[in-house]
């Protein structure tokens, strides 16, 4: 008696997503930032070796652009030196279903920005630092 062939289940296919976590590095700074978290708010973590800032919610600024979304943090309030944002590009990408990754490579940028003193008209009042960084871009169900 011959056996049945056993027959494959044909796999589901996995809708791609859009990644909800990016894991960043570059030069002296890491970057972690989530566009959702246990509680439904977004999350993000910047350390370089000067300061470690934590931030969720209202706190972290996002704007939708053509080049992907700009998401900026304060690190150092408005004080005598300035203040100090860090803005990163977060690139559209897409990945194979939960827990898909993806490695991205992209831009942040390190602005401070400074009062006048006095009068004077002609004064830059903020300069950049740009950041290469390079990780991964992930997706989770919270």
């Amino acid at each position: 008696m011959q056996a049945e062939p056993v027959r494959a289940q044909p796999e589901t296919p996995v809708e791609p997503l859009t990644p909800n976590d990016f894991e960043l590095e570059g030069w002296d700074a890491s970057v972690h930032y989530s566009t959702t978290s246990i509680t439904g708010e977004p999350r993000f973590d910047y350390q370089d070796s000067r300061r470690k800032v934590n931030v969720s919610g209202e706190e972290i600024r996002q704007v939708e652009t053509e080049l992907g979304t700009l998401v900026t943090v304060t690190l150092e309030p408005d004080a005598d030196a300035g203040e100090l944002l860090f803005s990163v590009l977060i690139p559209r990408a897409r990945v194979d279903g939960p827990e898909g990754r993806v490695l991205v490579e992209t831009q942040g940028i390190i602005t401070r920005s400074r009062r006048p003193r006095g009068p004077a008209a002609d004064v830059q009042l903020q300069t950049y630092i740009t950041l290469p960084l390079r990780g991964w871009a992930m997706s989770f169900a919270f």
